[in-house]
């Protein structure tokens, strides 16, 4: 996986907390691979984003699903947490968060990224803030802003939506 697609990621994370865009990120990332399966590992981290999205917006039975879809790939393929720019710690800590979701409030995981990582996202993002204040400020930070928390309600859909009429005039035409 290319550390631009990651890097692009783990803004929108941590940084940004919009887990809608994560996926859109990581879906692109995967399906520009040439041979692209449901085993990859760019789809651990788009059901990873997808469960966050779905905990914030209470849809508690959604998280769940994501989350187990997330770590039986994990445990079905082992994936290099590391080359995916986080630490072994992610999967218990997902585990931990899977068992609290029912009763806990979403509040946003302090995915434990590697110093690679923490390094990098400082360098594009600190906007001249200390190693220090950065990390702070990010693992601190709590975005609750409607536009980001439900992204796919307020989204423009209307290219979606032409052309899921267009293919069904089409259809109908055919028959």
């Amino acid at each position: 996986m290319k550390l631009l697609h990651l890097m692009d990621f783990y803004n929108e994370l941590i940084i940004k907390q919009d887990y809608f865009e994560c996926h859109e990120i990581m879906e692109e990332a995967w399906k520009s691979k040439p041979m692209f399966t449901k085993k990859d590992a760019e789809v651990f981290l788009i059901l990873l984003a997808t469960g966050e999205y779905h905990y914030r917006r209470g849809n508690i039975p959604g998280a769940v699903k994501s989350y187990e879809r997330a770590l039986l790939l994990y445990h079905e393929n082992e994936y290099d947490l590391g080359a995916l720019g986080m630490t072994v710690d992610l999967i218990d800590m997902m585990h931990e968060r899977l068992s609290r979701m029912p009763h806990d409030a979403f509040t946003p995981m302090q995915f434990p990224l590697t110093d690679h990582i923490w390094q990098a996202l400082h360098r594009e993002h600190a906007g001249g803030m200390t190693y220090e204040a950065f990390r702070k400020d990010s693992e601190d930070r709590f975005v609750s802003d409607a536009a980001v928390v439900c992204k796919h309600r307020l989204r423009d859909r209307s290219d979606v939506i032409r052309e899921r009429e267009a293919a069904i005039k089409k259809r109908k035409h055919h028959r």
